[in-house]
């Protein structure tokens, strides 16, 4: 990537904040401040179009599904990562018997509606793994005959670390079991491409990666898979005929089946801008550019002292670099007090730097600590 001094124009927190916590928030581009003051100015100042926000949304599908390498009848809106997840756990067609793997240290959003379906008789076997590192063995030994869905997280939220889903994969279709991604802290800032691991669905939420408001996120689900699940909520948005009468309705038959009611209209404009966005900068320039500035975080805190949970293998990484500290909260809140922005997670501090902050402010980091 060039001088990533081109890019911070378009993110006036890098002003006055060092701020290095994408992982749990993006800061706005100026580009997407401005396409969502776009939709406002149309509500205020003019009738609103609402065909006309119906046919964004639908050049937004197309955009998104590029993203990722997908097919636009494969890509749903929904709110956030959660309503994703639990949209697919609950249009499952469950059996007595069935089962499905979850490892406890996932995200809560990525654990608690998949432990839920204890309520509809499904065996949910949540794994735990030796230390802060999930030993991906440990998933596939909870794998077996009555199987029919994994779950997790393509980088961990707590410590960075990224997984091989491809390997993840085959093992779940050997057992005819589906993989399901939560894949927020992923799109975005690296390479993703949904025919290259065996996943079956994923979701995302627009506030990390995709550098978007909160409000309106997607899930992506194989059309193939898409027949075989039933929406838990119905409207006319989800529905192929729209006839108000008494009998069973007929659900789309491609993605849109799992959208109900009126969509963040404000939203759609505002991803729009966020994924042209990205598309400018690049998914490469993006990613090579976050894994040397952690690979720089890296070495810094080493010759510091300080432990690093996080990976150091390139592959078995991605942007999150967590510092073990049993004090991280105060930590956070003392930083905070310095400009600096981070998160405190379960294993310590989080860092999450982005394309455009500089080795300078990763430096200032570590010795303000």
């Amino acid at each position: 990537m060039h001088d990533p001094g081109k890019w911070r124009e378009q993110f006036p927190v890098t002003r006055d904040w060092v701020y290095l916590d994408i992982a749990n928030r993006a800061p706005l581009p100026r580009a997407v401040k401005d396409a969502w003051l776009r939709f406002l100015v149309d509500q205020h100042e003019g009738p609103g179009d609402k065909g006309g926000w119906k046919r964004r949304a639908e050049t937004l599908r197309t955009k998104v599904a590029a993203l990722i390498g997908a097919r636009p009848a494969e890509i749903a809106f929904v709110k956030n990562t959660s309503e994703g997840l639990n949209t697919i756990a609950q249009s499952f067609p469950w059996r007595a018997g069935d089962s499905m793997v979850v490892h406890t240290r996932e995200h809560p959003n990525n654990l608690h509606g998949w432990i839920n379906l204890r309520r509809r008789g499904v065996e949910v076997r949540v794994v735990e793994s030796a230390g802060p590192i999930i030993d991906a063995a440990d998933i596939l030994a909870a794998i077996g005959p009555t199987t029919r869905m994994v779950a997790i997280s393509a980088v961990s939220y707590r410590t960075g670390q990224r997984f091989d889903l491809g390997r993840l994969g085959e093992q779940c279709r050997r057992h005819n079991a589906l993989l399901v991604v939560d894949a927020v802290q992923a799109v975005g800032t690296m390479p993703f491409d949904v025919n290259d691991p065996a996943i079956d669905a994923l979701a995302c939420g627009p506030q990390k990666g995709l550098m978007s408001t909160h409000g309106l996120g997607f899930l992506w689900c194989r059309e193939p898979l898409i027949p075989r699940l039933m929406p838990p909520f119905v409207a006319r948005s989800s529905l192929a005929d729209t006839a108000t009468d008494a009998e069973i309705p007929g659900f789309h038959a491609d993605a849109r089946r799992f959208e109900h009611g009126n969509m963040n209209y404000g939203g759609v404009y505002a991803l729009e801008a966020a994924v042209d966005f990205i598309g400018e900068v690049g998914i490469p320039a993006i990613h090579d550019r976050v894994r040397a500035l952690t690979g720089r975080l890296i070495d810094l805190i080493d010759l510091k002292g300080l432990p690093c949970i996080t990976p150091r293998a390139d592959g078995a990484r991605a942007g999150i670099v967590t510092i073990g500290m049993d004090d991280a909260p105060q930590r956070r809140d003392e930083l905070l007090g310095k400009r600096f922005v981070v998160s405190a997670v379960p294993d310590g501090l989080r860092v999450a730097p982005h394309f455009y902050n500089t080795e300078r402010e990763l430096e200032a980091l570590v010795d303000a600590l």
